[in-house]
């Protein structure tokens, strides 16, 4: 359906429309560029001297779910001052130089790229009759800059995975803004000091308790205010206090076996401890773990040097020496059964599939081989299998010590009294830790002081000298506001938009990303 010089109210100004065709296929727009000289782009200067003709085809923004595409007639300029040369005119308003598409077709593009990524982006804009390929709208989303934003005052500054335990990136935080402005590269002190440098406007920044945060901030901005971030600071006095736990394994065995916490075993009916030769392996490892942790090698390291697992390492570090412990037996779906089947057996009812089948009537659904292996133990004169010894583990206990006693259950308040007891050591610990939570809340830096001189005497004397290296920031965290809490946020943001990517995402191309959507 041709249509001769129809009125387009949306055709760029210096381009003609000589013709209009509609099909199936889309819609074809012929056109020519109607300005009476070109200027050189090398020297400047106008030329009128026409050396040739040819076509230029940009794709553009849809029209009725139909795809549009522009064919311009463009001319070639012989430069007057360029001694020969020939140069080709703009189309203004619709492509720039080699482009293929329209700017607004690539406006359109770029947006659906940066909010869903390489090969969904592209799904969608051929859904939209704006086809195009995931790896060209990889290509647009690179090319789009970034847009500046206004010089931050108060940052926060953390670490996030590229790859858990191989390789990091920082992402900086306009806390006041609460948005992403900028992503580096690593984790080390360089890259931040370098940013912080170029950003003098920064006064108070909000890091984690990381060493390189810290010193690139006492370099690249000495001026600033730094902020230790409070989660982070109840969660290192967590693990301080998780360390002394692991130091007081036997306390905690004992309590448990005493039948505190729902725990009713007798020592008699425990598994038998580990053998010798197993128990002299195991502290083998652990003083060669020992030894290459006071060698400054890192856990990851030591685990693979000694054959060991990484929880296994860092368990006999936190608790500093070797700690044989006694594996509690597991549970089972006969154990709820357990006072029926010993009446059944006083009774005289020693066959395991009588035994059985009375317990299917009581709603066992458990397999005959349990039952089986119960009553085979009892003819063999072995003691009836109690309900199953559960320690609970030093993770569990921690919160438990560091939680409110009103808050906990009957029998977790009654296992941590008893704990209490065993370990006054560990008693102190604990007290000392909500303590300093205390301080966090109630905004006061004068209790600080008394407060590391009180614990430096105690088990919690390394975390105490961790934080008077870094007592400015700490002080700063229980009288400044700031937190990393927002920084926290955005890392699930770039979290999410890093998966959405499948791993096919570069650094440039993540960042891109991560800052249009802040």
């Amino acid at each position: 359906m041709p249509i001769s010089n129809p009125s387009m109210p949306s055709v760029p100004d210096g381009v003609h429309v000589d013709d209009l065709t509609l099909d199936e296929a889309g819609v074809r727009i012929t056109a020519r560029t109607t300005a009476a000289q070109g200027f050189c782009q090398v020297c400047g200067p106008a030329s009128s001297r026409v050396h040739s003709t040819y076509w230029r085809t940009f794709k553009d923004l849809p029209w009725q779910d139909r795809t549009v595409t522009w064919q311009v007639k463009v001319r070639r300029f012989r430069c007057s001052y360029c001694l020969g040369r020939i140069f080709a005119e703009p189309v203004p308003g619709l492509g720039a130089r080699k482009a293929r598409r329209s700017h607004r077709l690539a406006e359109a593009q770029t947006d659906i790229g940066m909010v869903l990524g390489g090969e969904p982006g592209a799904r969608l804009s051929r859904r939209l009759a704006m086809p195009v390929s995931g790896d060209t709208v990889l290509r647009l989303i690179r090319r789009r800059g970034t847009v500046p934003s206004a010089p931050p005052r108060v940052v926060g500054i953390d670490d996030w995975a590229w790859r858990r335990g191989r390789s990091y990136g920082t992402i900086v935080c306009d806390l006041e803004r609460r948005r992403v402005i900028d992503l580096l590269p690593g984790r080390s002190s360089a890259p931040v000091r370098d940013w912080l440098a170029a950003h003098p406007s920064v006064t108070i920044i909000s890091r984690d308790r990381s060493g390189p945060y810290a010193e690139a901030a006492r370099t690249g901005a000495p001026a600033a205010t730094q902020v230790a971030d409070r989660w982070h600071l109840l969660v290192n006095a967590s693990e301080a206090l998780r360390g002394i736990v692991e130091r007081h394994q036997s306390e905690i065995r004992d309590v448990a076996h005493r039948g505190v916490h729902d725990l009713s075993a007798s020592p008699d009916l425990r598994q038998p401890a580990p053998t010798p030769e197993v128990n002299s392996r195991r502290r083998d490892r652990c003083e060669a773990a020992l030894c290459l942790h006071g060698k400054g090698l890192p856990t990851k390291e030591i685990a693979r040097r000694i054959g060991a697992s990484r929880n296994a390492v860092r368990r006999w570090v936190r608790a500093g020496r070797f700690m044989p412990y006694r594996r509690a037996p597991g549970s089972s779906r006969l154990d709820r059964h357990l006072p029926f089947v010993e009446t059944r057996w006083q009774e005289g009812q020693y066959s395991a599939t009588g035994l059985h089948r009375a317990l299917r009537a009581q709603g066992f659904i458990g397999s005959y081989d349990i039952v089986r292996r119960w009553a085979a133990r009892r003819r063999q004169g072995a003691p009836a299998r109690p309900p199953s010894t559960r320690i609970p583990s030093t993770r569990r206990i921690t919160r438990w010590l560091t939680s409110d006693p009103t808050a906990l259950s009957r029998e977790d308040r009654a296992f941590t009294e008893a704990l209490c007891i065993a370990a006054p050591k560990l008693k102190q610990a604990a007290e000392d830790v909500r303590a300093f939570a205390d301080l966090l809340r109630q905004s006061d830096p004068t209790g600080l002081t008394p407060w590391l001189e009180a614990a430096a005497a105690t088990e919690l004397s390394g975390f105490v000298t961790g934080l008077r290296q870094d007592e400015t920031a700490v002080r700063a965290a229980i009288v400044e506001p700031w937190s990393n809490g927002p920084v926290e946020g955005q890392v699930n943001r770039l979290k999410l938009i890093k998966c959405s990517m499948y791993g096919r995402a570069g650094f440039d191309l993540l960042r891109q990303r991560v800052l249009h959507a802040a």
